[in-house]
């Protein structure tokens, strides 16, 4: 808008923004894991955000492996992480639930590509899941390249006293199915923060 020969800026008010983005639109079905162990999706927001609240932290529990774990290609199936694994227990009532959120860091290598200028390219993804059930956002790239230090966060709720189970999977992408691809994942660590 132009007045007197000089611009005005039109303000969106903040308040606004933070009303739309607070609203919860509703809440997804609950998934189950193995042994029917359920896995409570995360609220879904607007723009397909979720939200997972918690309150009160009750556990956090660290796994670090410095060795390195190296696959080669499975034929696009996730395979587990050696060793990324942990339990923990649930709300003791059936109906309770409590919040999970999962933190993986690593130091990712990929190689047997043919090319890594090129726009779309191989690599190693990771995912997050609880009680067999992959949380959001899913899997992710970790590196396309010759090693660098990625990370990976997720949120879950879980329902009864479990034992509820945090695990890691990875496999290695072949964009152009035309490469003997290796993937290694080296001083990797899985951080579960239970609260609730």
């Amino acid at each position: 808008m132009v007045v007197s020969g000089k611009r005005r800026l039109l303000v969106v008010p903040a308040l606004a923004a933070l009303v739309l983005t607070a609203m919860v639109v509703g809440r997804a079905d609950a998934a189950v894991g193995p042994g029917g162990a359920a896995v409570d999706q995360a609220l879904v927001e607007p723009g397909d955000v979720y939200r997972c609240e918690g309150k009160t932290q009750l556990r956090a529990v660290v796994l670090t492996k410095i060795a390195p774990t190296t696959i080669g290609e499975t034929g696009g199936v996730f395979v587990p992480l050696t060793d990324a694994s942990i339990s923990v227990a649930g709300p003791a009532a059936a109906a309770s639930t409590d919040q999970v959120i999962v933190t993986f860091t690593g130091e990712a290598l990929l190689t047997g590509q043919p090319n890594v200028l090129a726009p779309v390219v191989d690599a190693v993804q990771v995912r997050i899941l609880v009680n067999g059930a992959p949380l959001p956002p899913g899997a992710v790239a970790f590196t396309t390249d010759a090693g660098q230090s990625d990370a990976l966060q997720a949120c879950a709720t879980v329902t009864g006293p479990g034992p509820h189970v945090v695990t890691v999977q990875w496999r290695l992408f072949d964009f152009a199915n035309n490469s003997a691809l290796t993937g290694t994942l080296r001083t990797w660590e899985l951080h579960v923060e239970q609260n609730d």
